[in-house]
């Protein structure tokens, strides 16, 4: 038996710890343990530095594999001899009795043999039969092991879940990312194509007015010519005798007045036209970029349609949803919870919840009206005040007046009287924009807002007011680029 452990022993040292088999092609690596050719250089597969020994860890700088010819001779050798492996009757033997494992000592959880059970270590443990104990024993693995399935199979189904939404969250970013690279290059085209033509109109303008300056200087150089001859007359009047001196002396002076309203009459055009220049240099820069975002904002052109669910007893739909204005008397609606029911206004029937949304609507001709956007869930049955503490944001105007609805008002003075207005919802920067369409001037901006879960555009074209507001609100086709 002594000698069979010691084959084994010398089996062990002749086995690679890699492939747990009989080493072939031994090498060494520069910590002193040797492996199999193939195992190690698997091993090291896909490394160019820092090769780490199997056994303990090491790091070696170069990958240096010395071959170990004794140890492969040795192997060899072994290969002839027959190693006993233990046998089933010795694994179940007492170590250090040499007695057979009949009993089971609960207190240690081990095997062990009659005469260990009688031992100072053993004496006053728990003991079972190995057989009753196995049983007992093997229903608590089995008791174990369903549990541990449902586990793995959970983590597993977790698992998948996982790898499926990291999956999708690839797909759902490299979309984004591809959005965003497309929504930059078409800005960068678009910007490009402003700058071509707000210098093709700036060299037009210049043209302008350098063909101004060329005629005002023909025209300077006549009059100099005239005031030179004038000055000349004057001068030989003032040589004359008294009785020459005074001949056509009406003439004389009545061309002299004349010269000098027209240069008092230049004077004050040339001061008029600068301060004119000097405003229009200081607004132009708003102007452009005003007008930019104005364009900008028209690429995410919205179809907005009336809903006639919400509209108000005065008011009358046509028949596409896109025009409403006053009727000069109530009419009978279905009763319904949606339906504004002393507000004089409509709604349209588009939920915006994220994104970009762009619309505009003919105001011409009319003396009241107030459009912008509300809360899904703003009231309907009382007169809100129109402010974003009540769920709306809008831009009224009546009796000449404009005014954005903020807390308290704010105050507008558009350059020109708009004869449609653009409206302009950044869902995600909290931002809600109208502007002028007959200059492209920004009328307001609601900016740093929180919007709800969910907006709805909104008009009001007032009351009918006895026929001095009869005019429609006309939503209007919005064509992206122009």
């Amino acid at each position: 038996m002594a000698a069979s452990s010691q084959l084994r022993s010398l089996k062990e040292e002749a086995t690679c710890s890699i492939c747990l088999e009989y080493f072939t092609d031994p090498v060494s690596v520069e910590c002193g343990h040797t492996f199999c050719l193939s195992c190690i250089t698997q091993y090291w597969e896909g490394l160019q530095t820092d090769f780490p020994c199997p056994q303990c860890r090491d790091l070696a700088q170069n990958k240096t594999l010395r071959p170990n010819r004794h140890l492969a001779n040795m192997v060899e050798t072994l290969k002839q001899f027959q190693i006993p492996t233990a046998t089933t009757q010795e694994a179940n033997l007492c170590r250090e009795h040499e007695e057979k494992l009949k009993l089971f000592c609960e207190d240690d959880q081990e095997p062990v043999c009659v005469v260990c059970s009688m031992s100072r270590d053993h004496t006053a443990h728990k003991m079972l039969p190995i057989g009753e104990a196995a049983q007992e024993y093997k229903g608590k693995f089995w008791g174990c092991l369903n549990p541990l399935k449902r586990k793995l199979s959970n983590m597993l189904e977790l698992q998948r879940k996982e790898e499926t939404e990291a999956k999708q969250i690839e797909a759902k970013f490299k979309s984004k990312r591809e959005q965003i690279t497309n929504e930059f290059e078409k800005l960068q085209e678009f910007l490009e194509q402003e700058k071509s033509r707000h210098i093709s109109s700036l060299e037009e303008e210049e043209k302008k007015c350098l063909q101004s300056i060329k005629e005002k200087v023909t025209q300077l150089e006549e009059q100099q010519s005239v005031l030179k001859s004038l000055i000349t007359e004057i001068e030989s009047k003032c040589q004359q005798q008294e009785v020459d001196l005074l001949k056509d002396v009406k003439s004389t002076l009545r061309r002299y007045e004349n010269m000098k309203a027209q240069h008092m009459a230049y004077g004050i055009v040339k001061e008029k036209e600068e301060k004119i220049d000097e405003k229009e240099e200081v607004d132009l820069p708003i102007k452009i970029l005003q007008s930019l975002e104005w364009r900008w904002a028209r690429r995410f052109a919205a179809e907005v349609t009336l809903d006639p669910d919400t509209v108000n007893r005065w008011l009358i739909l046509s028949e596409d949803g896109k025009r409403v204005r006053p009727r000069d008397r109530a009419q009978e609606f279905p009763e319904m919870p949606q339906r504004f029911k002393w507000l004089v206004a409509v709604l349209g029937i588009e939920r915006l919840c994220a994104g970009k949304h762009y619309w505009e609507v003919e105001v011409d001709g009319k003396i009241a009206w107030s459009l912008g956007i509300c809360n899904e869930y703003v009231t309907r049955d009382t007169v809100p005040t129109l402010s974003p503490e009540e769920g709306f944001w809008t831009v009224w105007f009546k009796h000449g007046k404009y005014e954005a609805r903020t807390s308290p008002p704010t105050l507008l003075t558009p350059r020109v009287a708009p004869r449609a207005v653009g409206l302009f919802l950044d869902y995600e920067m909290g931002r809600f924009s109208v502007y002028n369409v007959d200059d492209r001037s920004l009328l307001f901006t609601f900016s740093g807002a929180s919007f709800p879960n969910t907006l709805l555009p909104f008009f009001s074209p007032g009351l009918h007011d006895r026929g001095k507001n009869t005019g429609a609100l006309q939503i209007l086709p919005v064509n992206g680029w122009d």
